[in-house]
């Protein structure tokens, strides 16, 4: 991390990048800058981004969009899936996360955050985010690991959302196949569950691997893909998996119905469509 005259420079995202691509945002003032017993943490205002959350040197979020990554995380399963009512967010500290799935009638959901001090840096800091989700009585709060939480739950859950940091760290085992099982056995019969993965950039190493290692646990296996612009490179794609539900090929007209009253600043049933279509260079790669 550089912050020579007031610059962050991010260049330690995992992957092919490190070490050769530098992502840098002008820092108007630092708001916060602390070690927490898990990451380190920093939050500046951006003349452009507005406020923006760093974790472990990688941008996590910004003012400006954070909305893109927290509706294209949730909506998709919450529309594809014809009645959830019980939720299971493991991250997502900074409350976009559950924001967007308490939009919807649900009747419980549980938001599993292993770094207790993020949630009280995005209640101060990061008001934007949570809002007044966190005071949601739907919202339940358990401060633990969520890859030792999930074991207690046997077909229990109608949607599971993995809203993780980066594969380094706290965070590198939810990636991998033991808790991908984890997060299948927790699911009910129909239930679906969405993954962050990473960029595009990325694909061979990280967005492949991970589509094929959630082919092999379940029938139905998905790539969402996005632009974010506050993100290191912008192509970014999260993993959708469902147990029984076809999430691939959705219909046109039951997203738009299923949608129909909700106000977006991103999701829409046409965007929703729009982000299973990979380009060519990928599509061929997926089998």
């Amino acid at each position: 991390m550089s912050t020579s005259k007031k610059w962050f420079c991010e260049g330690t995202v995992p992957g092919k990048r490190i070490g050769k691509i530098k992502h840098c945002f002008l820092m108007e003032k630092v708001v916060l800058s602390e070690r927490t017993k898990y990451q380190k943490v920093l939050i500046f205002d951006n003349p452009i981004y507005g406020r923006v959350l760093v974790l472990d040197d990688i941008v996590q979020l910004s003012e400006k969009d954070e909305y893109i990554y927290a509706e294209m995380i949730t909506q998709p399963l919450l529309f594809n899936h014809p009645n959830p009512k019980k939720v299971l967010i493991i991250g997502g500290g900074d409350g976009g996360t559950l924001r967007e799935v308490l939009r919807h009638d649900v009747e419980e959901v549980h938001m599993v955050e292993i770094d207790r001090r993020m949630i009280e840096i995005a209640k101060k800091y990061l008001a934007f985010c949570g809002g007044k989700a966190f005071e949601d009585k739907r919202a339940k709060l358990h401060i633990e690991d969520g890859s030792k939480f999930i074991k207690q739950f046997k077909e229990y859950f109608d949607l599971v959302i993995i809203d993780s940091s980066d594969p380094v760290g706290p965070s590198q085992i939810l990636y991998s196949a033991p808790f991908y099982k984890d997060v299948r056995a927790c699911l009910a019969k129909d239930g679906m569950a969405m993954f962050q993965i990473g960029s595009f950039l990325d694909f061979e190493n990280l967005v492949l691997k991970t589509y094929n290692r959630a082919k092999a646990i379940f029938p139905h296996v998905a790539i969402y893909r996005f632009t974010i612009p506050c993100y290191h490179c912008g192509d970014y794609c999260f993993i959708g998996v469902s147990k029984k539900l076809n999430i691939c090929n959705p219909e046109l007209g039951v997203l738009e119905a299923r949608s129909k009253g909700f106000q977006f600043n991103f999701y829409s049933a046409n965007m929703h469509l729009n982000s299973l279509a990979l380009p060519a260079i990928y599509q061929k790669k997926i089998k």
